[in-house]
């Protein structure tokens, strides 16, 4: 109730929380939220290398993910089903229910109602994730005691599932450690190594801005520069754009005319037009790094 007021504003949190809000109609809007739940829903329990560079990993991850899932779900249902019949767990299993359902229903309404998906980020969902655990562990409680179905497929004895399922857990907090899960989105160290290696003019790095998210990406780069001890400044262009992608393309011209040459410009998630007279795109294939999509111009 105290926060209502301030989720009724129509600006329900400015600028930090403007890139998760959304007023796209368009189909993908729609679904995609499903399936980000779902994905996150998943890996609270268990994750494995999904975001692998190599395709085949990521196709056989998803599918032991995916089978791991399935078998997992009946044990979880009937160990939490068993947990509400029993008189002494019945109500604070019932309480962490509610609890999670309601955050759930929550964070459709703020998604679908406000339009500000909260889906996107996974990190949000600490507000109801030891609920989960309460109820894993409250789950897997019941499954301990359970004596093996001979009659079932895949059937094996409650301590040994739960021995899997935990030793599942284990396994995913070290890919996770690793970074081979969750892996890091922004890799502006290897950016920034790579621009001291390409370039030896100075340096104007240049985004379209839209939110404090283009914000962070400048000051993580920024900040390697900075710590790398190089006697090489960039200089950085925070091209603001609001609706029209052409602000950013006008901004960046007006500042090319200012700097002297010869100039590297490296465009870092530059989402614009790109009208330069004078610079030339570096034809050379660089590789791909994480969160950044970038293109380096001669300006001579």
């Amino acid at each position: 109730m105290v926060w209502l007021p301030l989720f009724l504003q129509a600006n329900r949190g400015g600028e930090l929380t403007k890139w998760i809000q959304s007023s796209d109609p368009r189909l993908l809007e729609w679904i995609s939220p499903l399936f980000q739940a779902l994905a996150t829903w998943i890996s609270m329990l268990y994750l494995l290398p999904v975001s692998s560079d190599s395709l085949f990993v990521v196709i056989i991850s998803g599918l032991a993910m995916l089978l791991f899932f399935i078998w997992l779900l009946p044990i979880l249902k009937r160990g939490v089903l068993t947990q509400v019949k029993q008189p002494t767990t019945g109500l604070m299993t019932q309480m962490f229910i509610v609890l999670v359902i309601g955050a759930i229903a929550l964070f459709f309404f703020f998604t679908y109602v406000l339009g500000i998906d909260l889906t996107r980020g996974a990190r949000y969902y600490f507000v109801y994730f030891p609920s989960i655990i309460v109820l894993l562990g409250a789950s897997l409680a019941v499954c301990w005691k359970t004596p093996t179905n001979r009659q079932k497929f895949l059937s094996s004895s409650g301590k040994t599932s739960v021995a899997i399922i935990l030793s599942m857990g284990l396994i995913s907090g070290l890919i996770v450690v690793y970074n081979l899960g969750y892996p890091k989105y922004y890799r502006p160290d290897l950016l920034v190594s790579l621009m001291q290696k390409v370039s030896q003019s100075p340096m104007l790095i240049a985004t379209a801005h839209k939110t404090h998210v283009q914000t962070g990406e400048m000051m993580g780069v920024a900040r390697v520069f900075k710590l790398s001890g190089s006697s090489t400044t960039p200089l950085f262009l925070l091209a603001h754009q609001d609706q029209n992608p052409e602000t950013s393309t006008v901004a960046l011209k007006h500042t090319l005319t200012q700097l002297p040459r010869p100039l590297d410009l490296w465009l870092v998630n530059f989402h614009a037009p790109v009208e330069l007279k004078g610079c030339v795109a570096d034809p050379q294939s660089f590789p791909p790094v994480n969160g950044y999509e970038y293109q380096i111009y001669r300006c001579q």
